[in-house]
């Protein structure tokens, strides 16, 4: 017998074995170790015997047995609950039957198959109860299959798209903190057929039945409860996600349909996002044309994310120069330039297909790889007092239209290790120049999540508005790199970066990092002024000096750049060593100190508090 207790949450009831003679509880239950008696001597049926009966069973017979929810199974790819068949309809579920629907969907005789094809009672207690072993949930499942039965292609397509965002790129950002389930997806496909009307569920609109899925499971989680399509009392977000994972949630699911499905991107199932990438990165570089190809939100977001994943190519390929001489480092970087073909481009790429966008952008891959040739020929030559010849500044002029800062900057940097300060002085006038408020920071060390960080809006807006091609360089700025083999290109605080490990250090590293922090790496806007602070403290120009430090801190501290920072530590650094060339060392070492604190591992403010205190 169903007992809806007044302690039980909805969707759930308490069971009594009933006698066989009369529909009254019977006390004498077979087993004794699974009933419970409460204050008033009623016995209730606890749900834990079955899965420790199912459970004795799979053990005595020596198979395996896996358990997810009330389901127990010899597999991982089966599940099997065993449940109780309800009599008649549970109360909760009588106000779907009746509720006015706008549509025609459930139709009036999938209704009446619907009320013939009952409900279960599972053993799942309610996640927040106190008394979850004697709670018995309430499963309409058998009317949901019949609902799904009933869909069309178009609805299955949407099904499965919201299934792929939610495996490949929400559940993926949420990062095991709460979890969006297929049912959540399901229900929000339920209440979309309801609500949509029929003429909106073609191919052609497709899109916009997803987003507007995406925003039923917004505004159910702005308001903390997803409503369960039956039975609308029930909150499917209890046991899933908690306040601050709905503000996680909230956050994804707003980028998602802010920028029109473009995280689709980022879907590795099926190699659907990578396919979809080229198909539309195809269209817009060819017709040149991406705001009539493509909406505006995928445009801009399409272009961070490619300008930010060519970034994780070349990161790939100089990783194999890391360990290398300086003298073999040059003869790796030139083979890779003069036989870059598309198969060397298909022995970096981690992906399964080789892509349309690689092949598109071998120029501009090649340009980055004779930036670091250029930087370690000059290094050598540094290093041993040799001249450096003509060749190195063409390699340098080849690779100036990377991007508008990167290059640039490493010519300035080796132009003031060199001593050459006002050839160094004219090309940081020319990076500041170019350096404009629409210019996006790029990072590819696998700090720039377009997930995660806002892009410029400015940025965005002259993609969208501006038939450009969306991968302009223009108009972004990578993180200036320099290997190890570059060091005498660099000043020489900068040395530090490049052994920032103190220790076990490196056992804390994630495996990408582990690709790029022997590198000193520095966002671009920061190491400008820095390098500016430096050449103007040489030419002695005061004036200009001062300048300069305030700009590198507007760059670090100014609120609505901070989404522009993706080295904070380093940039902070370079400040601090400014503080410490302004005789300030006691402000120098609490940047340090604040820096080792936000940061404790990996992170060459270990040195610099190590340096300072040997100093003092």
């Amino acid at each position: 017998m169903m007992v809806k207790h007044p302690t039980c949450s909805p969707q759930h009831y308490r069971l009594q074995h009933a006698r066989s003679d009369l529909p009254l509880p019977q006390y004498e239950l077979p087993y004794e170790e699974y009933r419970v008696t409460d204050l008033d001597g009623n016995v209730y049926m606890s749900n834990r015997f079955i899965g420790h009966t199912i459970r004795q069973s799979h053990f005595a017979h020596n198979l395996p047995y896996f358990q997810a929810g009330p389901s127990h199974s010899h597999s991982e790819m089966y599940d099997f609950v065993l449940a109780y068949r309800c009599r008649q309809l549970p109360a909760e579920c009588d106000s779907w039957f009746t509720r006015p629907r706008h549509g025609n969907w459930p139709t009036p005789e999938m209704l009446h198959i619907a009320r013939e094809l009952g409900c279960f009672l599972l053993p799942d207690g309610h996640c927040f109860s106190e008394h979850s072993a004697l709670e018995w949930r309430v499963s309409p499942s058998l009317i949901e299959r019949h609902l799904m039965f009933s869909m069309e292609t178009i609805h299955i397509h949407c099904y499965v798209t919201l299934k792929l965002l939610k495996k490949d790129t929400i559940n993926a950002y949420l990062n095991g903190n709460g979890k969006l389930t297929s049912f959540h997806c399901k229900t929000a496909l339920f209440y979309a057929r309801e609500q949509l009307l029929p003429e909106m569920w073609t191919d052609d609109h497709l899109f916009d039945c997803i987003i507007y899925c995406l925003k039923l499971l917004l505004e159910w989680t702005i308001r903390g409860h997803c409503p369960h399509y039956i039975m609308d009392e029930v909150n499917l977000f209890d046991g899933k996600l908690n306040s601050e994972q709905r503000g996680r949630l909230q956050t994804i699911l707003t980028i998602i349909i802010e920028t029109h499905l473009a995280p689709l991107a980022l879907v590795k199932t099926d190699d659907l996002g990578l396919r979809l990438l080229h198909n539309v990165y195809t269209v817009a570089i060819w017709d040149m044309t991406p705001r009539r190809a493509v909406c505006q939100g995928i445009t801009g977001f399409l272009s961070v994310y490619v300008n930010g994943r060519q970034m994780v190519y070349v990161r790939d390929m100089l990783h194999a120069v890391t360990d290398r001489s300086p003298d073999e480092a040059c003869l790796y970087l030139h083979s890779l330039i003069t036989e870059l073909p598309l198969q060397q481009l298909h022995r970096h790429n981690s992906e399964r297909t080789l892509s349309r966008l690689d092949a598109v952008n071998r120029d501009s891959l090649i340009r980055y790889l004779q930036q670091h040739l250029a930087s370690t020929a000059a290094s050598i030559c540094l290093q041993q007092g040799i001249h450096m010849g003509s060749r190195i500044l063409a390699w340098y002029d080849e690779a100036m239209n990377t991007d508008v800062a990167s290059t640039r900057l490493k010519l300035a940097s080796m132009l003031y290790c060199k001593g050459d300060l006002q050839l160094a002085a004219d090309v940081l006038e020319d990076v500041e120049r170019r350096y404009n408020i629409t210019v996006q920071a790029m990072c590819g060390c696998g700090r720039m999540d377009p997930l995660v960080r806002k892009a410029n809006e400015l940025f965005i807006e002259v993609v969208n508005d501006e038939d450009i091609d969306v991968l302009s360089t223009d108009r972004v700025a990578y993180c200036v790199r320099f290997l190890p083999q570059e060091a005498f290109c660099v000043p020489p605080i900068l040395h530090y970066e490049m052994v920032r490990a103190v220790g076990d250090d490196f056992q804390h590293r994630r495996r990408a990092d582990r690709k790029w922090m022997n590198w000193a790496v520095v966002d671009s806007r920061p190491f400008l002024h820095y390098l500016q602070y430096l050449t103007f403290r040489g030419l002695g120009l005061r004036h200009r000096q001062l300048q300069a430090l305030r700009s590198l801190v507007v760059s670090i501290r100014d609120g609505h750049r901070q989404h522009q920072l993706f080295h904070p530590e380093t940039a902070t650094h370079l400040f601090a060593h400014c503080m410490e060339m302004e005789n300030q060392p006691d402000l120098a070492l609490d940047l340090y100190l604040k820096s080792q604190s936000a940061m404790p591992r990996n992170n060459a403010a270990n040195w610099h508090i190590r340096r300072l205190a040997g100093l003092q």
